[in-house]
């Protein structure tokens, strides 16, 4: 496939947003880990297990928000792969149809089961659980 330079400039344009995709999901990890880490600083010098519990809420939300943008992260590597391969229904050049890529709460439940979101999160809610009821008082 002979690409010109309004293709190569699309591709580098889906390109963009796949590492920007990336970027923000690597983000919601590290401010995920900060901020149960304070949380955790927090529990072992006071022992109060409200700490833990709180820890909870940014495990829960950020593992929603990281899950999002690997769903989105999927859609845009859809839309390369499509233009790459020159398939007929594929989107035409500087054309950014998200929705026809979009596959609802399945696609949403398929990115949150991913290793990449479970395995930080998974881990993450692990050692809040096994602090929880291995805190004695």
């Amino acid at each position: 496939m002979k690409l010109n330079e309004d293709d190569r400039l699309y591709l580098q344009f889906l390109q963009n947003n796949i590492a920007r995709m990336n970027t923000n999901s690597v983000q919601a990890k590290t401010w995920c880990i900060a901020i149960v880490a304070a949380l955790l600083a927090i529990f072992a010098e006071t022992k109060n297990t409200r700490f833990l519990l709180i820890s909870l809420i940014p495990i829960i939300l950020f593992c929603i928000l990281d899950a999002r943008y690997l769903q989105q992260e999927h859609k845009f590597v859809g839309m390369y792969n499509d233009f790459v391969k020159g398939k007929e229904n594929g989107p035409n050049v500087y054309e950014m149809p998200l929705k026809s890529y979009e596959k609802g709460i399945k696609g949403f439940f398929k990115a949150l089961s991913s290793w990449t979101v479970w395995l930080p999160y998974g881990l993450m809610l692990i050692c809040i659980i096994a602090s929880l009821f291995g805190f004695e008082k």
